[in-house]
Formats: C-alpha cells, sequence, structure tokens
C-alpha cells in the first residue's frame, strides 16, 4: 500500500504534468462483477497490480499498472444495481429529470454499457423513446423484457457506432473502465458531429469522495480511470463538449456530467483542483493503511469471540475491501439482493453468496454494509425477516 515508481507517464486527460506515484496493491482480482460458479475459481481468479498515480494539474487519478488485455465482459460478468428500492428510485428520478430538461420524447437515445438494458428501456418507456444499447455483457437470456422500441447490441460500443443517430447518448459508469478516457469522448464528439441539440450524459463514481472516506473497496481493477471533478470536466471540455451541468449526486459517491458538443479549443487549459483535493490524495495511502489495521483488528476481535459475521453487498466495495483485508474466513458469506448473483462466490476471497432470506435459518450477529447509502434499506430489510444483528457499515 505503498507509492511506486509510476512516474514518467503523462497524465492521459490533460497531458500537461507526469503522474505522481501515491498508492499500489498488487495481486487485485482483474474483474469484480463475473459470476464465479464455485469458491475455488473465485479464489483462483485472474489478477493484476493497482499502480495509481495522480496528476497535479487536474488531479486525475490513473493506474498506470492496468493491462488491458487482463480485462473482457461477457456473459458471465453483472454488476447491475437495480434489484435495489433506493437505486430504483434514483434511477426513475434521473430519467425524468433528464427528460423533462432537455425535452427527450419520442426521441432517439443511445447508450453505451448498457447492461440489462434497465435504464434504457427506463427512459424510452417514461419519454416514448427510441432506444439503442451497447454492452458486451448483455445476456439476453437473462435480461428482462425490454420495450419494444428498445433494442441492446452484445457488443462494445466502438467507432463502428459512433455514428449512431442520437438526441441523447447515455455513458453510465463506463468512462472509468477505459484507459484511454479522452480518446474515447473525443470519438463520441466526432461522431455527433454537426448536431449541436445531442445531449451527452456521462457518469462516473466520485473519486474525490472513495479518497475522502478511505474507501478502500472502491479501489479497483476493472477502474483504470479515477475522475475528480477537475480531471472530469477537462476531460470533457478537451474533447469539444459545453457543461450543462456537473453534479454529485447518489449520497456523493457518483459524478455527473451533461454536456453538448462545441467546437474545440486548441488546447484548453486543464481545470485545476483546490490545494486541499491534492493534498488528499497524497495523504490517502498512509490513511488507508490505518483504515485497514483498524478493520483488521474488528474482525479478528469478531472472530474471537466467535461472533458470526456477514456482508450485504456482493459488488465492487465488497471484492476490493475484503482482497485488501485478505479475509476469507472471518467474513464466509455476502448477502446480495441479485438473483442472478446468489449461488456465486466473490472474487479473489471466494465467500459464498446467499439471498437475504438466508439469515433466518442462520443468522449473524453483525451485519458489514458495504455502502453506507444501503444502510436504511438493508436495516428495514432484516427487520422484515426478523433477523437482529448488529449493523456495521463499512
Amino acid at each position: 500500500m505503498t507509492a511506486t515508481g509510476n512516474s514518467g507517464a503523462r497524465c492521459p486527460v490533460c497531458d500537461t504534468a507526469e503522474l505522481r506515484p501515491f498508492y499500489a496493491q498488487a495481486g487485485v482480482p482483474t474483474h469484480v462483477g463475473i459470476l464465479w460458479p464455485s469458491r475455488q475459481e473465485a479464489v483462483d481468479c485472474p489478477r493484476g497490480d493497482l499502480d495509481l498515480g495522480y496528476c497535479p494539474e487536474c488531479a486525475f487519478v490513473y493506474n498506470t499498472g492496468f493491462d488491458a488485455s487482463l480485462n473482457a465482459y461477457g456473459h458471465s460478468y453483472d454488476n447491475a444495481l437495480h434489484f435495489s428500492a433506493v437505486f430504483q428510485s434514483y434511477e426513475r428520478d434521473l430519467a425524468r429529470r433528464l427528460i423533462d430538461t432537455y425535452d427527450v420524447r419520442d426521441a432517439d437515445v443511445v447508450e453505451i454499457g448498457s447492461g440489462s438494458g434497465h435504464f434504457l428501456g427506463l427512459i424510452c418507456d417514461l419519454g416514448e423513446n427510441r432506444g439503442m444499447g451497447f454492452d458486451p455483457s448483455y445476456d439476453a437470456e437473462h435480461a428482462e423484457p425490454l420495450p419494444e422500441r428498445v433494442r441492446v447490441v452484445n457488443e462494445y460500443f466502438s467507432r463502428e457506432h459512433v455514428d449512431t443517430k442520437a438526441d441523447l447518448v447515455i455513458c453510465r459508469h463506463v468512462l472509468e473502465h477505459v484507459d484511454d478516457p479522452a480518446g474515447m469522448l473525443r470519438s463520441l464528439r466526432e461522431g455527433i458531429g454537426d448536431r449541436p441539440d445531442t445531449v451527452l450524459y456521462l457518469e462516473v463514481p466520485n473519486g474525490l469522495l472513495a479518497l475522502r472516506r478511505l474507501s478502500i473497496g472502491d479501489l479497483i481493477y476493472e477502474h483504470v480511470s479515477y475522475f475528480l471533478a477537475s480531471s472530469l470536466r477537462t476531460a470533457v471540455e478537451s474533447a469539444g463538449f459545453e457543461i450543462l451541468d456537473l453534479r454529485e449526486s447518489y449520497d456523493g459517491q457518483f459524478l455527473s456530467v451533461e454536456a453538448r458538443p462545441t467546437s474545440v479549443p486548441a488546447r484548453p487549459s486543464p481545470a485545476r483542483p483546490a490545494p486541499e483535493v491534492l493534498a488528499d490524495i497524497q495523504a490517502f495511502a498512509d490513511r488507508a493503511r490505518e483504515r485497514v489495521t483498524a478493520w483488521t483488528e474488528l474482525l479478528e476481535r469478531l472472530a474471537a469471540a466467535e461472533e458470526p459475521v456477514v456482508a450485504w453487498g456482493a459488488g465492487a466495495k465488497a471484492v476490493g475491501f475484503f482482497n485488501v483485508l485478505e479475509v476469507t474466513t472471518a467474513v464466509d458469506r455476502v448477502v446480495d439482493v441479485n438473483p442472478r448473483k446468489q449461488g456465486t462466490y466473490l472474487a479473489g476471497t471466494g465467500q459464498a453468496v446467499v439471498a437475504p432470506d438466508a439469515l433466518v435459518s442462520d443468522p449473524p450477529g453483525t451485519v458489514l454494509v458495504m455502502n453506507p447509502y444501503y444502510a436504511t434499506e438493508i436495516g428495514q430489510t432484516l427487520i422484515d425477516l426478523g433477523v437482529d444483528a448488529n449493523v456495521q457499515t463499512v
């Protein structure tokens, strides 16, 4: 968990400075969303290294140890969040806001990284729109039915697709997976061409919140790019878009941009981060080490007391958290409301993923809530199940 020698690489977003190393972790799972059918396969999953550096000019954070050949998304990948009522409410409010703000009605909508097509179907249903989605993990056999006016293609979005006519282009939680985010945004801008009214909606994890909350579980191999507001603004404006709105949402966990195409400046100056932001990045490794130690000691105390511990949420945060703590036995089950994940095993550490009602016959003493934003929803579910457990947010 120390800085390593990744200095010398230029910032992929602003290209005005060399990245400065600040955090490293070896041997993390290359995917957090693969549905491993056995514990042994989960433990033996492919691994790669985190070697994070930051740009002192725009505060972009990048994994210089990333190897794109280790990442492939297919039908065995599932990181859907819409089984949570909290997330469903967020998506519905977002869809309505985009429709109302930009009059996206009887319009053509394209979504890059559309997953099961859930959000694309929602925005097309609410606005009577036509939708085209692109996602290599799309599995028609297991996905929920889509409106007739929506089609999802089981492919990566590529240069061949950028000329697709669209009134709204959606790209949610994709840009952080791309090793050349600036290049992807430029391709999008070229594809939009001379359609000045096309709206681009981008959404990524909020890198600053992860750093300030010491959310070590948010540092995963799939995320080669980590955006703070300054670097996201720089990337979008440099690609030739005018930002209409840049905001935090979902308890500050997401950053989003709404933009329209404009002319590309010769070389726009990067948006500069505040000095305290750079200080947060520089202090992260030492503070994260203290957090890992504290959690390790807590789990050891619970194990010594023979208190059963389960985690709730078998997504990226759980994979990142348990792998950095090297937890394999102190927590033996992870609850998830996504039925497709149930019966599979967590990448790297091998915990079994179970349905919520599995806790009724084998109740835990402590439930670790991997994402604090779901604590109220999870607490109510435990009450409904009649499970009396200590709820601890991570």
